[in-house]
């Protein structure tokens, strides 16, 4: 009985598509007027990046530690999104110099772990904030002064992340390090550093250190967990220069370090 009163369904053969059916991108447009008008206004938005955390945070006590960390001149206020995703906040700027501040100087740490800031225009879904990639200031460490140039330098960024910016100038062969600022995917390890070939000699190790760097997992190199809680069964190890493996990723990737560098562990 059932069957009898279901209607039948036509053989995909038998169907004819008239020219009224298709429906172009117009036909299905609806046209909304925004919140606000005024461009300028929709700019002083910001969305951040969900802290980069297996543990949950309010507002509150994100904002509790950000008013001590941040010198601002106008005011500021965070509200917290709803997804599936914790940890995420919008902020809202009543100055664009202090949006650029907060963004520039990032990431920023709450309690340890690290809070990353990207500029969002509210026309675009909030499930659409791209999460993955964070503004980071990176130093790079034991280039020898005849490798110093613009084009090796942009080749050791692109391998960290994109090259946004870079602190390069005459003097900058007698420095120390040479600071950059990158766009990292902050799913991926840090990149460490590498082995610098040079004719004659055995390689050098030039290092990454990264500025307000937070906790870091020892074992694979991410963000959001530590050595304790990682998935991995083994540390990430580089072989040294008398063959035996060291661990790649440690202390030493902290901008703050007293251990400047892993290169005495490869020695």
């Amino acid at each position: 009985m059932e069957n009898e009163l279901r209607p039948s369904i036509p053989d995909t053969n038998d169907i004819v598509l008239h020219p009224m059916n298709h429906l172009s991108i117009g036909d299905m447009c609806l046209s909304l007027k925004p919140l606000v008008s005024d461009t300028n206004q929709v700019e002083k938005f910001t969305a951040a990046r969900k802290i980069i955390s297996s543990k949950s945070f309010t507002k509150h006590s994100v904002k509790r530690v950000l008013l001590r960390a941040w010198t601002l001149k106008g005011r500021w206020d965070i509200n917290e999104i709803t997804r599936s995703d914790p940890n995420m906040f919008i902020f809202e700027f009543q100055l664009e110099q202090d949006r650029h501040w907060v963004i520039d100087k990032g990431p920023w740490s709450i309690n340890g772990e690290i809070l990353t800031l990207t500029e969002w225009d509210p026309s675009v879904p909030l499930q659409s904030i791209p999460l993955k990639f964070s503004l980071w200031w990176v130093q790079i460490h034991g280039i020898p002064p005849m490798f110093m140039t613009r084009d090796n330098l942009y080749k050791i960024g692109e391998k960290a992340g994109t090259v946004i910016d870079m602190e390069l100038s005459e003097s900058s062969r007698w420095k120390p390090y040479v600071r950059a600022q990158l766009s990292i995917n902050v799913n991926n390890p840090l990149y460490p550093g590498f082995y610098l070939p040079i004719k004659s000699q055995k390689p050098t190790w030039v290092q990454l250190k990264y500025e307000k760097l937070a906790y870091f997992c020892f074992r694979c190199g991410r963000l959001g967990h530590e050595r304790e809680a990682c998935s991995e069964e083994a540390d990430t190890t580089i072989a040294n220069l008398q063959g035996s493996h060291v661990p790649l990723f440690g202390p030493w990737l902290w901008a703050d370090s007293k251990i400047l560098t892993i290169s005495l562990l490869l020695c």
